[in-house]
C-alpha cells in the first residue's frame, strides 16, 4: 500500500490486518471508509491486484464492507467468483433462476442487486424472465421463485411484445412506455429502459422500471395460454 494510505490506517481508530484472502480495513466509521475508498479506490485495486485478492473496509456494525479487487485496477474482466461473492453479501436482493449464468449476467444480477429501481432480465429464445431484484419482486406483487419462472409472453398482448423485439432489434437500448401484467390479477402502464445484450452467444433484455405503475383494467387477450 502507498504510504499515505498507511499514515491513515496508522491513525487512532484505524485498524489493518493481512490474511490469505488480501487485506482487512477497520475504518472508525462508515465516512471515514467510504472516504478512504472515494480518495485512494484506484491505489486499493493496485494493492488488490499486487497481494493476488481483495482490500475489504469494513466498520463498527458493517453488513456489508467496501471491497476492491485486482480486476478494477487491471479494467479485466472480473472472474465468475469475485463477481458471484458480491452477489452474496448483498443480502438476497436480486434472484436468479438459471442454472449456468454467464459473467455478463453476473455483473448485471449485481447492479440489479445495488439498484433502487425495479430490474427483470427476460431470456430472448424462450421469453422467460429468469432475473428479477427485489424491487421488481415488490412491484410485480410476485415471489421471486414465481416471477423467475414466468414466460412473459403470458404478460405482453401479443401485438406490443412484437413491437418491443423489433425495437430492440434496431436501438438495442431506448425508453419506452406500454401496458403489461404485473402478476395475474392486474394490468399497468409502465415506463422502462430496456437494453438488449448478447452473454455466451445468448441474448437478454434487461428492463429497469422508470416510472411507479398505474393500473388500468386488464385488456381482451390478456394473460393468454403460452
Amino acid at each position: 500500500m502507498s504510504a499515505s494510505i498507511l499514515k491513515t490506517l496508522n491513525l487512532p481508530g484505524w485498524n489493518y490486518k493481512i490474511s490469505y484472502e488480501g487485506i482487512s480495513i477497520l475504518a472508525p466509521t462508515k465516512r471515514d471508509a467510504t472516504h478512504l475508498a472515494q480518495i485512494y479506490g484506484e491505489a486499493l485495486s493496485e494493492t488488490a491486484a499486487k497481494v493476488n485478492g481483495k482490500v475489504r473496509i469494513g466498520w463498527k456494525g458493517c453488513k456489508r464492507p467496501i471491497e476492491f479487487f485486482g480486476w478494477m485496477a487491471s479494467q479485466g474482466a472480473p472472474i465468475k467468483s469475485e463477481t458471484a461473492e458480491r452477489i452474496l453479501k448483498s443480502g438476497g436482493n436480486v434472484f436468479c433462476s438459471q442454472l449456468e449464468v454467464p459473467v455478463e449476467l453476473l455483473r448485471r444480477m449485481v447492479a440489479a442487486a445495488e439498484h433502487e429501481r425495479p430490474i427483470s432480465i427476460v431470456r430472448q429464445d424462450n421469453r422467460k424472465q429468469i432475473i428479477v431484484n427485489q424491487p421488481m419482486a415488490d412491484m410485480l406483487d410476485t415471489p421471486p421463485e414465481v416471477a423467475t419462472q414466468r414466460v412473459m409472453t403470458r404478460f405482453w398482448l401479443p401485438s406490443d411484445l412484437a413491437e418491443l423485439e423489433r425495437k430492440l432489434q434496431i436501438d438495442r437500448q431506448f425508453t419506452w412506455t406500454y401496458s403489461a401484467g404485473l402478476n395475474e390479477q392486474s394490468w399497468a402502464v409502465l415506463t422502462t429502459q430496456f437494453e438488449a445484450f448478447e452473454a455466451d452467444g445468448a441474448w437478454y433484455r434487461q428492463g429497469i422500471c422508470l416510472s411507479t405503475p398505474r393500473l388500468v383494467p386488464i385488456p381482451p387477450g390478456a394473460f393468454a395460454p403460452v
